[in-house]
């Protein structure tokens, strides 16, 4: 259409100019013959096709108007041209369209070709994981030492151990010794043989123990504890450090076991993963035991407190600890059931203990807001006896946030002398909202702000300005996590009350239920 009417354009124009050469009127039989010259008719097509193709096109002539139509000849033409453009269009179409076709035949092939020997490559690599699963021994083994006694002053610990377990461990791929700021020691065995490994653990703890003896020939085997854990590839490196930390709890807690080793398998990890389930039906079922975890007073040189931390016996992962499952449990109900096992077995601990033994008992924060368990509470508190010898222990924000809440059930401990301690301090107490506390017996301090507060001269601004506080309000300040000499004499100088950590005692068994 846009190409029938640009030529109607060009020849209208031209015939224009022709016509502008005549003086005298030209009559219509010159006009016509004229016209025709030009392509144009003064009779429109008969043929409807070519009649919509094409355009009229209106004349002027002085005071006179045509409407001209292109003759049949031009439209033919034009039709035809049309109808060739179409036909090479659909031949060109169709060979694409078959072209198209055979490439997608090819490729099917290539696909069906690869698919074929991919197939054939996964069959091999599952059948090689099969085998790897089945034959294939080699695993890593992730070890955790500590010992009780100070190395001398001379000795820098990164480099005496990396030397001597490079020398002694030398046919492993890997073999790497870390010496942590906390005075523990990490060792990671690459590609030792499964029926390797208790050996090599062992081997292991007498190395480290006779480069301890080298320079300190009193030390007795039994100081020096080793937690361990082998893995396969893959393995979440978190819940290996977390199994070893336990491992070496466990070995810590026994005078006779020196070495105390976990594997993380599969089912140890899918057990993690639906932790929840499992660890209600072992407290359901009394599978748990409670350690102490003494805290010192510096000026008396004694303990005067017992913080109760929960172990489950875990019929596949072993005894883990409550910081291994606390984060999995999302149930309220569930919360209140293990709170509620803590605070009985924790009263039944005090109900075999003189008087003056005090425990004291950290609650989820859930349930410090659920008035039918604080109820509960204060009934078994009432009942046992021995409700003045039971501390609760409260995170310092919670009560911050629910003040007026908390001191009101204070004021219903107060008639039972049940204390509470605020926990975990980490930043300049809120002195306003502190001023006037009901049977508060001290705050303790963070892990996090302890832990290597000796390097940290941030943290001994704030640890020194929270004691200036605590002095105000007459409330003692205790450490939680002590685990070095240098931490200790820090946070000594510092002025803090007391503390608890690993570098006093670690959590002792209560061997009682433990013999159950």
């Amino acid at each position: 259409m846009q190409l029938t009417s640009g030529w109607i354009d060009e020849q209208a124009l031209r015939l224009d100019t022709q016509l502008s050469y005549y003086i005298v009127p030209i009559s219509s039989h010159e006009l016509n013959a004229l016209v025709k010259q030009f392509g144009f008719s003064v009779f429109p097509s008969s043929d409807a096709v070519t009649a919509w193709l094409s355009s009229p096109y209106h004349f002027k002539m002085g005071e006179d108007a045509l409407v001209l139509h292109p003759t049949d000849i031009v439209n033919n033409g034009i039709t035809w041209a049309l109808w060739l453009n179409a036909m090479l269009m659909c031949i060109a179409v169709g060979a694409w369209l078959l072209y198209a076709k055979r490439g997608n035949r090819r490729a099917d092939r290539r696909r069906a070709a690869s698919f074929s020997g991919g197939q054939k490559l996964i069959d091999k690599e599952l059948s090689t994981d099969v085998q790897h699963v089945t034959t294939d021994k080699q695993v890593t083994v992730f070890a955790m030492f500590k010992w009780r006694c100070e190395l001398p002053k001379h000795i820098e610990p990164q480099s005496h151990f990396s030397v001597t377990l490079a020398k002694c461990f030398n046919k492993y791929k890997y073999c790497s010794a870390k010496y942590l700021s906390s005075g523990t020691l990490t060792v990671t065995l690459s590609d030792v043989c499964k029926d390797e490994v208790e050996q090599t653990i062992k081997r292991l703890h007498e190395v480290v123990y006779q480069a301890l003896l080298a320079f300190r020939g009193d030390l007795s085997r039994s100081a020096l504890k080793c937690g361990a854990c082998f893995y396969g590839e893959g393995a979440d490196q978190t819940q290996v450090y977390q199994i070893a930390r336990s491992s070496l709890s466990i070995a810590q807690n026994h005078v006779w076991q020196h070495i105390h080793m976990l594997p993380l398998n599969h089912t140890l990890a899918e057990s993690l993963l639906d932790a929840e389930t499992h660890i209600m039906q072992d407290i359901r079922a009394g599978r748990f035991v409670l350690f102490c975890q003494p805290l010192f007073d510096f000026k008396s040189q004694d303990v005067i407190q017992s913080e109760a931390l929960l172990r489950v016996r875990h019929k596949t992962l072993g005894l883990i600890t409550a910081g291994q499952f606390i984060h999995k449990i999302h149930h309220n109900q569930h919360l209140v059931e293990l709170d509620k096992a803590i605070v009985m077995q924790a009263l039944k601990v005090l109900s075999k203990e003189p008087k003056g033994f005090s425990v004291s008992v950290n609650l989820h924060v859930v349930n410090w807001s659920n008035s039918v368990f604080l109820n509960w509470l204060i009934g078994v508190l009432r009942d046992s006896g021995r409700a003045s010898d039971v501390t609760l222990e409260l995170m310092i924000s919670d009560y911050y946030q629910h003040k007026s809440y908390f001191e009101q059930f204070f004021c219903s401990l107060a008639p039972l002398g049940t204390n509470v301690v605020l926990d975990h301090v980490n930043k300049p107490l809120d002195v306003v909202q502190l001023q006037q506390l009901h049977n508060v017996i001290g705050i303790k301090l963070a892990f996090e702000l302890i832990h290597g507060i000796n390097g940290c001269a941030k943290r001994r601004a704030v640890v020194k300005q929270i004691v200036g506080q605590a002095k105000k309000l007459q409330i003692p300040v205790y450490a939680v996590g002590v685990e070095t000499q240098d931490e200790f004499n820090c946070i000594q100088r510092l002025g803090v009350d007391g503390a608890q950590g690993y570098f006093f005692s670690a959590p002792l068994l209560e061997l009682e239920n433990s013999l159950n």
